[in-house]
């Protein structure tokens, strides 16, 4: 997804080490007003939960918008633990059982 985020500028760091948490990639910060505008890009399944965790951080005087990107292959280790829980949610069957 391609996610702005609008916040005070003194939220400005912990804003962008939360995005990176999520897996994602700071694409550039601009400045309007007093306020400080953090563009980045992250995987949606990241940011299900965003809204909470900012007004969190912001004391709710963050917004953000986001909007569709791209799609990108899941990294290795993290499709292994989807697959791994799918099948432990009986959702796909293991290869013992076909």
């Amino acid at each position: 997804m391609d996610v702005e985020v609008t916040a005070p500028q003194e939220y400005s760091g912990d804003l962008m080490g939360d995005l990176n948490s999520r897996r994602g990639r700071v694409q550039g910060m601009d400045t309007r007003g007093n306020q400080q505008v953090i563009k980045a890009q992250v995987p949606m399944a990241e940011m299900l939960n965003y809204q909470s965790t900012l007004n969190s951080i912001t004391a709710a005087r963050g917004s953000y918008h986001m909007q569709f990107s791209h799609y990108d292959p899941v990294p290795g280790q993290l499709s292994q633990k989807i697959v791994n829980q799918a099948k432990a949610e009986g959702r796909i069957r293991g290869e013992e059982e076909e």
